[in-house]
């Protein structure tokens, strides 16, 4: 989950590092947490939307070469502004963390508005169930090894600890990553 994984990662990230959060439930799982004083951290909440995520932090990335980026988003978005990872100059710097349950999570919270309208379809039409590919174990690895990161994969907690060493190492690798 998302609070699992901020409760894990928050502290061990590599030093004058960025952190740009994906909205909602991976915003507020790591608000739960604190981060060293040397690491900054943003999220694009302009319109409380899963808008320009990926593009906002690519972007950062590209002016300041020499620092290592985060960003830790859910499957719907990074699926939303994906496209963002076919810039021909992305960099080794930046590192890219999915939490990819298969659906919205934050829709599924019982005070969320969309529950007392849509009550059981939720799934159906708000949070994106089974969208691209239904948690497909290729899609995402091929995407991201076609435009030349390093992915790196992971199911259970025991995993995750298995790859956040080499995920959050601070020294710049030969690829961006994605996770």
């Amino acid at each position: 989950s998302n609070i699992w994984v901020a409760k894990n990662m928050s502290a061990r990230l590599p030093a004058n590092s960025m952190v740009q959060l994906g909205v909602s439930n991976t915003m507020r799982s790591w608000t739960f947490f604190e981060l060293p004083e040397n690491i900054k951290s943003i999220a694009n909440i302009g319109c409380r939307g899963i808008d320009g995520t990926l593009s906002a932090v690519t972007g950062m990335s590209l002016v300041n070469p020499d620092k290592l980026y985060f960003c830790i988003l859910g499957d719907l978005t990074f699926f939303y502004n994906v496209n963002a990872l076919g810039n021909r100059n992305i960099g080794n710097n930046l590192r890219i963390l999915v939490i990819n349950n298969g659906s919205g999570g934050e829709f599924h919270l019982y005070c969320h508005p969309c529950r007392s309208f849509w009550k059981d379809d939720v799934e159906a039409f708000i949070a994106g169930s089974g969208h691209f590919g239904n948690k497909s174990r290729t899609l995402v690895k091929h995407y991201a090894e076609a435009m030349g990161f390093e992915y790196l994969s992971a199911e259970t907690k025991e995993t995750v600890l298995n790859v956040m060493e080499r995920f959050l190492s601070p020294d710049m690798t030969e690829k961006p990553m994605l996770l």
